[in-house]
């Protein structure tokens, strides 16, 4: 895990991350082994987590009944059909195992489920955001781009509301993306449509824009963007590409259409040339990836750019020392959901270990005659603290938004119902399919009470702002008791030694650390979001 904080003006982000790759081969937490999902917590565990057994656990308690180890024999046999390893490594023999035509169903009621909030609270229009889109010729530009893009890569239909996106002839284009004079050369629309026939997924959202400079019909929009796509090599690399463009505009309100002029593309980083450096360092294998193999696809991984410019230093004032073995990266603006609650239950709990339910937005077949495709993403960034004048933390995820379902205009938002009296469900086992925020708790201890239930149960969207973030490694969980002795190291070389400002909580005026869970996986579809 890792620790960070966040300066002032750009956040210096104390933060513990599982098994991070900067010393994942010097310490790999015990791993479970084909760890059993019960039906009744379908939708709180889809990420994938083979988590550390850390809770002091013996072997031969009941809880090791839910552990599946292999023996080493057949471990790599390949019989054509099955990927080398995958026994070994908790892939397609343990997911076979796991499948039941039951649950699967189970899943497509749970999809079937319709909202009982307002039209309003039960979706987000991206482009109604007034922090991502602040502006009107910003809201008109960032639509209309998308919209055309998503009409070469999801086939979306056209939307009469928005207008229409088009490139003048003599456009001027300084990209560091590949130009082919076979796509038109010139043309960022056709270049994109060729690289799709490359990729075996491409994927590219507009996450906010803002004004720079207008004029009575003409203006300077700066847009922020992901591009994600999935390599054409055996394991199929998930690469994630962010970075802005500045673009020149006409605007005819008149006739409903906006025109390019010009586009300068840079990506993020120290380096907004080198498109090549920034694929290679995504393409090799990762560890769990190689783990999960024949569970689920590559992960895309939230970028951390480890190589710093002056000027994303030069507001934390602070520089870091020799003898410092905390790392600092920084975090470019990125689309998240943001599910939270106050927990009362205290460490013991364990309730930041998983995702909540109402967090949730959709089910996902993984298997069966109608699975359907996701996309892994990770880490999961968890945030604990304090509630002025009220007992109990309050546990904030932070999860990421690939560009897949970034790209849709409209998302839905989780079905949240708090303090509803559910009689029906009071009589269900364990195994029963979670639908109430009572479900929150995907599991604990045996021998333990039942936790109480959450408070205060939201769930948002939001565009992370940057952050320039210190981390150390450490292979546990959130809320075990070592944390919080790192967190003081942590804290020690960051502020006291090395002078950095950090964020505060604006409530308790602390500074703000968060957890990152590496070897946790949160799997979204672009039809349903977050399942």
């Amino acid at each position: 895990m890792a620790c960070s904080f966040i300066s002032a003006s750009l956040p210096l982000v104390l933060l513990l991350a599982t098994l991070s790759s900067k010393c994942w081969s010097l310490q790999i937490p015990t791993a479970r082994h084909g760890h059993r999902i019960s039906p009744g917590h379908i939708r709180s565990s889809v990420m994938r987590q083979m988590s550390s057994n850390n809770d002091g656990d013996d072997p031969s308690t009941d809880s090791s009944t839910k552990v599946k180890f292999f023996e080493l024999d057949d471990a790599f046999e390949d019989d054509g059909e099955n990927v080398v390893g995958t026994k070994f490594f908790g892939g397609n023999t343990i997911k076979e195992e796991l499948y039941i035509p039951e649950e699967e169903e189970m899943a497509l009621e749970l999809q079937k489920v319709k909202p009982k909030q307002t039209k309003e609270d039960s979706e987000y229009n991206r482009f109604q955001d007034a922090n991502a889109f602040g502006d009107d010729l910003a809201r008109r530009a960032g639509e209309a781009l998308q919209l055309a893009i998503n009409k070469i890569l999801y086939d979306d239909s056209t939307d009469d509301s928005v207008a229409t996106w088009k490139e003048n002839p003599s456009i001027v284009w300084e990209t560091a993306f590949p130009k082919t004079n076979n796509a038109g050369g010139n043309s960022p629309l056709m270049e994109m449509k060729a690289s799709k026939d490359f990729y075996n997924k491409l994927d590219v959202a507009i996450l906010s824009a803002k004004t720079i400079e207008s004029t009575a019909d003409t203006g300077v929009v700066e847009v922020r963007w992901d591009v994600g796509a999935v390599w054409p090599n055996p394991w199929e690399s998930r690469v994630l590409l962010t970075g802005t463009s500045l673009l020149t505009v006409r605007d005819d309100k008149d006739n409903n259409i906006i025109t390019l002029l010009k586009q300068v593309d840079k990506l993020d980083g120290n380096k907004p040339s080198d498109i090549v450096g920034s694929l290679t360092s995504q393409l090799s294998p990762r560890f769990w990836d190689v783990y999960h193999i024949g569970m689920s696809p590559s992960a895309e991984r939230d970028p951390r750019l480890t190589t710093l410019s002056p000027s994303q230093l030069s507001t934390s004032r602070g520089n870091k020392g020799l003898l410092s073995s905390y790392t600092l990266s920084h975090l470019p603006p990125r689309l998240v959901t943001e599910p939270s609650l106050v927990d009362t239950n205290g460490r013991f709990g364990r309730t930041a270990q998983a995702l909540p339910n109402h967090g949730f937005t959709t089910a996902i077949k993984t298997m069966g005659p109608n699975k359907e495709e996701f996309v892994p993403v990770s880490p999961i960034e968890v945030s604990i603290s304090k509630v002025e004048g009220q007992d109990g933390s309050l546990i904030k995820w932070t999860v990421p938004v690939p560009p897949e379902f970034a790209s849709k205009a409209v998302l839905p938002l989780p079905v949240i119902e708090e303090g509803e009296d559910d009689e029906e469900d009071t009589t269900s086992n364990d195994d029963a399919l979670a639908t109430s925020s009572s479900s929150t708790y995907s599991s604990r201890r045996p021998n333990t009470p039942a936790p109480e239930d959450p408070q205060s149960l939201k769930c948002n969207y939001s565009l992370r702002p940057p952050r320039l973030v210190a981390t150390l490694p450490y292979a546990g969980n959130p809320q075990d008791e070592e944390v919080t002795e790192l967190r003081r190291q942590l804290y020690q070389q960051v502020v006291e030694n090395d002078g950095f400002k950090p964020k505060l909580d604006p409530e308790t005026k602390r500074p703000v650390f968060f957890f990152w869970m590496n070897d946790a996986k949160a799997c979204f579809t672009r039809a349903g979001g977050l399942g």
